[in-house]
């Protein structure tokens, strides 16, 4: 079943929008202070208006004593340095909200382009998704078709050392299949990956003269802001160039590991099956295929006179059968005259055949390594026999020699 698509994030900027928000609310804080300090401001230069269109000669007719008119005059002189700092405050309090406009700004559209990028993100996940999906459904097809093959190289095979050859045939065509695959698919990465380079350049590039011709417009704005916009612009400059060379390097890197898998990749495809452990170091160290006592031995004529090409061993009901040694599975399934049959190619052209399982656990392709179970005996058979035999280029060979224990009867 092919996996879930990704799912886009509800929130897809959350930090950025958190500290929006702290600067909507710092702008609030400072709005509502403006304003009752605005307020004061406004009743002191009332009070002082209202005594300034006073005559001198209306003071001294004022109802009150000199005391009380000298100490007016003490107090209103008292009052404008403070009033003069207080206008500062709040010339700077004005200065704070500008910035504070400004900065809010500025995370929006900070916000905005980190949407957008997200946004090419999600695209680009569910691009993989889909292609993932589309690799699984070949995968399973393939594997059914191998399946299918194999059936009918078995139908078509007059014996066994025919079903050999077809088989051998058959892994041939499969490598060259695999390579042709492999470099079809490294072709392919290789032109995306150029493609992809020169969209990014040619948008590094676009970038690159938009934020020029902004540099060039602002180099006309008043002499207190050019020190502002030239130190930006260092920042800026020296971010793009760090994200072109962190992009650089990264791409690299892609790269180096496509090209190190590829080549593993068509390592794999153009080995041959039978590589890995030399048999021949496995000989009379091999475990037996299954625990049971040895009723007829490779080379001996059985009740018809015809003479055995290999070795049974009668087990105990549902034994586990292993491998006797590593691996890998050129055939699983039934065939002509053996029931249930289990085709195991080793190095150096050696095979084993194990026949009488009730069920087999390995599959096609498997490699197996010696002691790894691959089916088991039948539960219902009065005698469960299980038929061993060892084959090289094709020819029978006796398996006893390569087998740990030499006995007529194996313990356990």
């Amino acid at each position: 079943m092919p996996p879930a698509p990704p799912r886009r994030a509800r929130n897809c900027c959350p930090s950025l929008e958190t500290q929006l928000e702290d600067l909507k609310t710092l702008e609030g804080d400072r709005g509502e202070t403006l304003r009752r300090r605005s307020q004061q401001m406004t009743g002191v230069l009332t009070a002082l208006q209202r005594l300034a269109w006073r005559p001198t000669e209306a003071l001294i007719a004022q109802p009150q004593t000199p005391a009380d008119t000298v100490r007016s005059a003490i107090l209103l002189r008292a009052a404008v340095p403070q009033i003069e700092r207080s206008a500062q405050d709040l010339k700077g309090e004005i200065d704070m909200m500008g910035r504070l406009r400004g900065d809010i700004i500025a995370q929006k559209k900070r916000i905005a382009a980190t949407a957008g990028r997200l946004e090419g993100e999600h695209a680009r996940l569910k691009d993989l998704w889909i292609r993932k999906t589309s690799l699984q459904t070949a995968a399973l097809q393939e594997s059914d078709a191998a399946e299918q093959r194999l059936q009918t190289l078995a139908g078509e095979a007059e014996d066994l050392r025919d079903l050999l050859t077809r088989l051998d045939e058959e892994r041939r065509r499969r490598e060259a299949e695999a390579a042709a695959k492999v470099a079809a698919e490294k072709a392919a990465r290789e032109a995306e990956l150029t493609a992809r380079k020169a969209a990014r350049e040619a948008e590094i590039a676009a970038q690159k003269a938009a934020r020029e011709a902004e540099l060039a417009a602002r180099k006309a704005e008043k002499e207190r802001k050019e020190r502002e916009v030239a130190e930006a612009r260092a920042a800026r400059e020296a971010e793009v160039k760090a994200q072109a060379e962190a992009r650089e390097k990264e791409l690299a890197a892609q790269k180096a590991a496509r090209e190190a898998e590829s080549a593993a990749r068509e390592a794999a495809a153009s080995r041959p099956a039978s590589e890995g452990k030399s048999f021949a170091q496995g000989q009379g160290r091999m475990p037996f295929p299954a625990r049971g006592r040895i009723i007829a031995r490779y080379g001996q004529a059985n009740e018809v006179g015809v003479v055995n090409k290999g070795m049974e061993i009668a087990t105990r009901k549902g034994a586990q059968v292993i491998a006797p040694y590593d691996g890998q599975v050129v055939f699983s399934g039934p065939f002509r005259g053996y029931g249930l049959l289990l085709i195991i190619e080793h190095s150096e052209g050696y095979h084993t055949l194990l026949a009488g399982m009730a069920r087999i656990d390995a599959t096609v392709g498997q490699r197996l390594l010696s002691g790894e179970p691959v089916g088991v005996m039948g539960q219902d058979e009065a005698k469960p026999t299980l038929y061993v035999e060892l084959r090289r280029n094709g020819q029978p060979v006796n398996p006893l020699p390569w087998l740990t224990a030499q006995k007529s009867k194996v313990s356990g």
